[in-house]
């Protein structure tokens, strides 16, 4: 092939400069700088020094460092003579601060009785203490002044969280057919009256 030589596996033209990416030229050139680069890495890592600080620096860098968070407070478990006796309290649907119930609970030793104001029905629950919580499930009833439900029993399912005198919490009315339904969630508020 007269006028062509090869340089780097390519042809070229006499007088004609290779412009390709791969050329050795700059293959070369590329590989040049990255050992520059890799030496001056290594020389900086080598040549600097770790120092133990001096103990005075150490305790005032331990008298500058701020204080641990304190402890969170201990749950305190609520008790069943805290429990028992005469609750009042409104109750609400999710999402609202409409008051669709005003109640009265009667409790102690596990078990609640309880009326709603303007109905004659008295529902009994039973409760479990855990923490600073009661969980609890009432027995199924029939609510007559509940028309759209047309005579079908439900029952509440429902935790409180005492503090004190107050109780707070949220529950659910289901169908007793099928406890998996939900007819309304709720969440309440009451106190112990004395």
């Amino acid at each position: 092939m007269p006028g062509y030589f090869l340089r780097g596996g390519q042809k070229l033209m006499p007088g004609k400069t290779n412009n390709s990416p791969f050329s050795a030229a700059k293959r070369e050139a590329v590989m040049r700088r990255v050992s520059m680069l890799l030496t001056a890495v290594v020389v900086t890592a080598g040549c600097s020094k770790t120092e133990t600080p001096a103990a005075d620096t150490a305790a005032a860098a331990a008298a500058a460092a701020p204080a641990p968070a304190p402890a969170p407070a201990a749950v305190v478990a609520v008790t069943e003579p805290e429990i028992a006796g005469t609750w009042t309290g409104t109750s609400m649907p999710m999402g609202s601060d409409s008051v669709v119930a005003k109640w009265k609970q009667v409790c102690g030793a596990g078990t609640c009785k309880g009326t709603t104001e303007g109905s004659k029905v008295t529902i009994t629950a039973s409760y479990t203490l855990a923490g600073d919580s009661a969980v609890g499930s009432s027995q199924p009833y029939t609510d007559p002044a509940n028309k759209a439900l047309k005579g079908a029993k439900v029952m509440d399912t429902w935790i409180a969280h005492f503090k004190g005198d107050s109780a707070s919490g949220t529950g659910a009315t289901h169908l007793a057919s099928k406890p998996d339904s939900i007819l309304m969630a709720f969440h309440f508020t009451g106190t112990k009256q004395h």
